[in-house]
């Protein structure tokens, strides 16, 4: 008997974390963090239309995980109401307690359904935050910014288009990486962020209103050329730049305990 019962109790463990999973709403991930397991800048595996496909399933079996448990739960709890009506109708001020304690049982429930169904149709992709109240690190803003704007534009474009507009992304993410820690903004670091700020989401937004054609992919491809040697030559320049101050502490290091003079 022992074993038939530790199978049932799994059954329904198992099946609780399944229901759990359907009407849990997307989560919004923090740029910082991992997106299930995986870092939120590589290339998705699964196709932009399958993954939004996949999501839409999701999502709509969660709706009907809540639509059941939602006719469950009023058929239970109407059948125990009408009993303790019954029961109050005769006087029984147990039953009358007890109703009423029914009643809001079914309330909260009414509201709980309500919120879990509206989460799950409001629930859209995965993307990292929006700059918060506190105000993050400009360069975190930025980077976000740019995270947002891949996943916004990448499922429209074509091959050619994409690689360039992820390579032009990346290396204003890098670019911006080694400029975060700078003093004073310098040219280099206007520039980029302008790039980040400005300059791609506008692009894009320019390359989504045209009719789509070989001319207007022409255009982009070099825009985007542009933007991404700018980039590269301030992250190459920040790049050394670190690399001198590295040196630098060694030789400072070397000196202090090991009393070699700095070269």
């Amino acid at each position: 008997m022992a074993p038939h019962v530790t199978t049932v109790l799994t059954v329904a463990r198992a099946g609780a974390g399944v229901v759990r999973y359907l009407i849990r709403p997307a989560r919004r991930a923090a740029l910082d963090l991992s997106v299930n397991g995986q870092d939120p800048w590589l290339e998705a595996r699964a196709p932009a239309r399958l993954r939004r496909g996949a999501s839409v399933a999701r999502r709509g079996l969660g709706l009907g995980v809540l639509l059941v448990l939602a006719l469950l739960g009023t058929s239970v709890l109407g059948t125990v109401a009408v009993l303790l009506g019954i029961g109050a109708a005769s006087g029984s001020a147990v039953a009358g307690w007890l109703l009423a304690f029914t009643l809001l049982l079914g309330l909260l429930g009414t509201f709980w359904t309500g919120r879990r169904a509206l989460n799950l149709l409001r629930a859209g992709r995965t993307l990292p935050p929006d700059v918060d109240r506190a105000g993050p690190a400009p360069a975190v803003a930025d980077e976000a910014g740019l995270l947002r704007l891949l996943r916004q534009h990448e499922g429209a474009l074509n091959g050619p288009a994409r690689s360039a507009f992820r390579r032009t992304l990346l290396a204003t993410r890098d670019a911006l990486r080694l400029a975060e820690d700078e003093p004073t903004l310098s040219r280099d670091t206007y520039d980029v962020q302008q790039a980040a700020r400005e300059d791609l989401p506008e692009l894009m937004a320019a390359y989504r209103a045209v009719p789509a054609s070989r001319a207007s992919d022409d255009q982009l491809l070099e825009q985007l050329r542009l933007i991404e040697t700018r980039v590269q030559e301030v992250g190459a320049r920040r790049a050394a730049q670190r690399q001198r101050m590295l040196g630098a502490h060694g030789r400072y290091l070397n000196g202090k305990y090991r009393g070699e003079p700095e070269e």
